[in-house]
């Protein structure tokens, strides 16, 4: 895994990002960290959670979901529903990737992180991803033996771990995705990706300073680039007017 100088702008932002697009094989996805010291490990496989846990939250949100959101995967769709759990919250065995480098550096400058807490910028090729995990390049669509075997695992009550990991080709079947340019990796384990073997090249890891987050932060919004846009619903829309230092002119 490389490791480039300190972010302090949205310049230095898209130096970094040409530095990629030069380096990588295809499409870089990104994601943002509020603390520099987070591993890239997903939600699910943090903190000890009990190998029922992630079966028994799927079969609830499939069961109530249907309500609360008009357009809900078939029920056989089982890597659809966990796109959909993932982008409301649920812990999964995904991770959330951009191909947005702006997006990724929002979240790490907008999410709460101790006072004083350096942020990181992840770069990742993930079509070299595959190369090495799966066995072949470009991004894995449900369909394909190892994204099923790690997809249906989210499904196995009592799921043990697994050293499975694939960049998955995303099915946008709700807004967030396509407004947030999502893309998804999904995991067999805890271990983090960044401490996984035969990965040099293909990820790449910025520091973003905590002096500069406020000044990106700013950077970022007259780019459009603010929690109204980044979801686009009411609540987000209330949320971010509330806060707007320009509401009153």
């Amino acid at each position: 895994m490389a490791s480039s100088t300190r972010i302090e702008s949205v310049s230095d932002l898209l130096s970094a990002s040409w530095a990629v697009l030069s380096g990588f094989q295809g499409q870089p996805w990104w994601r943002g960290h509020a603390e520099a010291s987070w591993n890239l490990v997903p939600a699910v496989h943090r903190a000890g959670r009990s190998p029922f846990y992630e079966a028994n939250i799927a079969e609830k949100f499939a069961q109530r979901a249907p309500t609360r959101h008009p357009n809900t995967p078939p029920a056989g769709a089982l890597a659809s529903w966990l796109f959909l759990m993932q982008h409301y919250g649920l812990p999964t065995r995904l991770l959330d990737w951009t191909e947005s480098p702006l997006l990724a550096a929002y979240f790490a400058v907008a999410e709460s992180a101790p006072v004083g807490s350096d942020g990181a910028l992840w770069a990742l090729d993930p079509f070299s991803m595959n190369g090495v995990t799966v066995g072949q390049e470009g991004l894995a669509q449900p369909g394909h033996a190892e994204v099923d075997r790690l997809v249906n695992l989210a499904y196995t009550h009592g799921t043990a771990t697994d050293a499975g990991v694939a960049a998955i080709l995303t099915a946008e079947i709700d807004l967030r995705m396509l407004v947030q340019l999502s893309g998804f990796t999904i995991h067999g384990s805890p271990e983090p990706l960044e401490t996984r073997s035969g990965l040099d090249g293909v990820l790449t890891k910025y520091i973003i300073s905590a002096s500069a987050k406020d000044r990106i932060r700013r950077e970022l919004a007259s780019l459009g680039i603010r929690e109204r846009n980044v979801f686009p619903d009411l609540e987000h829309l209330a949320s971010d007017l509330a806060r707007d230092e320009y509401a009153e002119m």
